[in-house]
């Protein structure tokens, strides 16, 4: 395995889904594609042109990245809009993602992620 795609999202069980994404990652010398997808209606701040959920976004992002340097493990820091079910599936696929992690408490439906993925997918609890 080469390459793993790591969706984030602000849940409770985020972190330990990462942690054990990274370690696998380390372990087998693996790059990880961290993802987070925002709702392109989310409302924007005047100041910034950024919504606040691009905002918490990045800043999970940059955590996991944080992680992974110190772990010693290659990233990729993906943010998109849209719906995040298709973009999971379609930016795998074209990053060619081996295995895809999530935590078990993502808001994705996880029957629809398996069924619709054609990578395994692993949800951390």
């Amino acid at each position: 395995m080469q390459r793993i795609m790591l969706y984030v999202e602000d849940t409770p069980g985020m972190a330990t889904a990462a942690a054990w994404a990274l370690r696998l990652a380390r372990d087998m010398s693996c790059r990880v594609f961290a993802l987070s997808v925002v709702d392109p209606d989310a409302p924007r701040r005047r100041d910034t042109q950024t919504s606040d959920a691009e905002e918490r976004a990045w800043s999970q992002l940059y955590e996991v990245e944080d992680d992974a340097f110190q772990k010693n493990v290659r990233i990729s820091l993906l943010l998109e809009t849209g719906d995040p079910l298709p973009k999971l599936i379609g930016l795998s696929t074209s990053y060619d993602a081996e295995l895809i992690v999530a935590s078990a408490d993502c808001r994705l439906t996880c029957s629809e992620l398996v069924r619709q993925s054609n990578r395994p997918v692993v949800f951390v609890k």
